[in-house]
């Protein structure tokens, strides 16, 4: 009984502070609603073990009653979770390049809502890094539930699911390479004829809904279809990161007839360092390539990247006043990029920090259906 105590108490006091903090971020009446269910499952232990060292059975039922109350309730909201379904002629699919790997309907990443999961992400983030600031935590914050909300209008975007679960998974040290990937296509658009594609590399957090959401306009505007292969917290350093992109455009390929001659890959922030390993083995070819507020690859020169794309075109976009990816740091890269050979392209938003891709959303828009316009044969 005393192990049973000890286990139960442990378990409290991790628990509850976690599931009071949790409550705090949460946006969503599921996320509220998964948290006070947790913290009913950490509270009821608590009790019990108060009631049993006083000999209470009143507190030691209340304690029994609490667990069970969460229990309950968290299985009743798991279960009103929708799987990962697409629509008839949906716009966006969660797809499997692997083919053996199922959506994870019941991980904590799908469960909880993305933005209640994005939230806790960036109260961590503030925790744990000085470059987070209150001003732009709130700023971020914001800018995030506005595209969330707007995104949470469309049917195709709310049953996709979300990419997080694997997020998660590298983060607990499990195997994330699953093969996961968004698939992105313009309204209408015939499947059977080629069609050009824009591959996006997710940042550092993982392959947010958001991200898609703010490429399906430029989809629509320009025709391209959209791949966004998964690759765990976005660390495309990792062993594995460019097969990840290679699979996910042959996949992609089952689904749709791919221009080979215009394909483009984008990285943002963390997404850098893959598009870097842009042509690094035997593969697909591309036309160009876009790098937004990225982070370069320190195992890959610029020497070396422009050898591969000699004569290809790169759009480079960052933010003037970004404390993460100074714009020292960023045109230094690209302007090896052009001594390299390559055709570099540079826009600096001068008072803009590291999170321009959704603090000037519509000028990045703009510039993104401008170069991949200009870029259509």
């Amino acid at each position: 009984m005393v192990y049973v105590r000890a286990a139960a108490l442990l378990w409290a006091l991790v628990v509850v502070p976690l599931a009071i903090v949790g409550l705090f971020c949460m946006v969503t009446w599921r996320g509220a609603g998964l948290m006070g269910t947790i913290l009913a499952m950490g509270v009821g232990p608590l009790l019990w073990c108060i009631g049993d060292e006083r000999e209470s059975k009143r507190q030691k039922t209340w304690g029994s009653a609490f667990v069970w109350l969460g229990l309950i309730a968290f299985c009743g909201l798991a279960q009103t979770e929708l799987d990962s379904e697409s629509l008839s002629g949906s716009r966006i699919d969660s797809r499997f390049s692997k083919g053996e790997w199922r959506f994870d309907r019941f991980s904590i990443g799908n469960l909880l809502p993305e933005i209640d999961q994005i939230h806790l992400g960036y109260l961590g983030a503030h925790l744990l890094d000085p470059l987070l600031d209150k001003q732009q935590l709130r700023d971020l914050s914001s800018m995030t539930d506005r595209i969330y909300e707007e995104l949470g209008q469309d049917e195709d975007f709310c049953r996709v699911g979300s990419a997080l679960p694997w997020m998660w998974r590298e983060i607990t040290f499990s195997e994330f390479r699953s093969g996961h990937y968004f698939h992105l296509l313009p309204e209408g658009v015939d499947r059977t004829k080629p069609i050009p594609t824009l591959v996006f590399l997710h940042g550092s957090g993982g392959n947010f809904l958001a991200y898609m959401w703010l490429l399906s306009k430029v989809s629509e505007r320009t025709g391209f279809a959209v791949i966004a292969p998964t690759f765990g917290m976005g660390n495309w350093e990792k062993e594995g990161a460019y097969g990840a992109v290679k699979a996910a455009i042959e996949d992609a390929g089952r689904f749709q007839a791919i221009d080979p001659n215009g394909i483009h890959l984008m990285g943002l922030s963390n997404g850098g360092k893959g598009v870097c390993l842009a042509e690094s083995t035997q593969g697909p070819k591309f036309q160009s390539v876009i790098f937004l507020s990225a982070v370069w690859n320190d195992s890959v020169s610029p020497k070396q990247f422009a050898e591969r794309l000699k004569g290809r075109s790169a759009l480079v976009i960052s933010g003037g006043n970004d404390n993460r990816v100074p714009w020292s740091y960023v045109s230094g890269y690209a302007e090896a990029l052009r001594i390299g050979g390559m055709d570099v392209t540079s826009r600096e938003f001068l008072e803009d920090d590291h999170f321009v891709f959704f603090r000037r959303r519509q000028e990045v828009e703009e510039e993104l259906v401008h170069w991949l316009r200009s870029r259509l044969n």
